[in-house]
């Protein structure tokens, strides 16, 4: 495996968990069991009731692009030849927006607001995997 040149989140008591199910290459988010919102990012408690009683919900990984830049410039290490690159929201089936990169092969002006998406993993590191969005063929 190549050396990672970006950087890497790191865990916390309130993210671990996304972050190995992620490292199974699975898509889960929390959903407060008090109030039953499902959110993004994973925190601790619910963002709507203060809940902390949560359970990780296992997501289709589809959905559809809600927002997103086409980033040209950026001369950071690991970034600077990638250019460009998509940063946007995914909205996922189950209605949660997740702020994430799009991956796309060709010109970036191809991927539109509405186009469908589904997860793929990037094993950045042995320790870390980052769930990203592609176009769904078809």
């Amino acid at each position: 495996m190549a050396e990672y040149l970006k950087p890497v989140p790191t865990p916390d008591p309130d993210t671990k968990k996304f972050w190995e199910y992620a490292k199974s290459h699975e898509l889960r988010l929390p959903r407060c069991t008090a109030c039953s919102l499902l959110f993004y990012p994973p925190q601790g408690l619910c963002p709507r009731c203060l809940g902390d009683a949560l359970e990780w919900v296992k997501m289709r990984g589809t959905g559809v692009v809600y927002s997103m830049s086409v980033v040209y410039a950026n001369r950071s290490k690991g970034f600077k030849d990638e250019v460009p690159y998509i940063f946007g929201y995914v909205t996922l089936d189950e209605d949660v927006q997740m702020l994430t990169n799009i991956l796309f092969k060709g010109d970036p002006f191809q991927v539109k607001i509405g186009a469908a998406v589904e997860v793929v993993f990037d094993d950045a590191t042995p320790q870390v995997t980052l769930p990203k969005f592609r176009l769904r063929a078809g």
